[in-house]
């Protein structure tokens, strides 16, 4: 038997610095693995090759979360940060708990924003990791 509970926005919870991060509105990470098609004799492929992995995202926060962050670095500079990021999936009724840890993170730039009837800015982050530990 397994479970098929679908986890929610609800249920995750992010930290990163020592701290939770209230003002996340979302994130996001990928793994990448390079594979290419191994051609030899005749037209069609005869393996997989694979190479190098990547690990990439973003994560998106209010403006003062990126202001406390700004404050607190060293040189007033995130891009020099590196950190590691939790993400918790606590689903509330009693599924089952996952925690993947972003390790060695980086941030690629932080771009602000706003535009007329913008009610707060939501600053977008992209990042970079060297690794991902799923399901810790």
């Amino acid at each position: 038997m397994f479970s098929s509970k679908q986890y929610s926005w609800c249920d995750i919870t992010i930290s990163f610095g020592g701290r939770i991060i209230d003002g996340v509105t979302e994130v996001e990470y990928t793994e990448k693995k390079e594979k290419d098609l191994l051609y030899g004799r005749g037209c069609k492929p005869h393996s997989i090759v694979s190479g190098n992995r990547s690990f990439d995202g973003k994560i998106s926060i209010w403006q003062s979360e990126l202001e406390a962050m700004t404050r607190d670095a060293a040189n007033k500079d995130i891009l020099s940060l590196d950190f590691d990021i939790i993400v918790a999936y606590v689903p509330k009724d009693g599924g089952q708990i996952v925690i993947d840890i972003l390790k060695g993170v980086q941030f690629t730039e932080a771009k602000k924003g706003m535009k007329q009837g913008d009610k707060n800015m939501i600053v977008e982050l992209p990042i970079l990791f060297l690794d991902v530990k799923r399901q810790q």
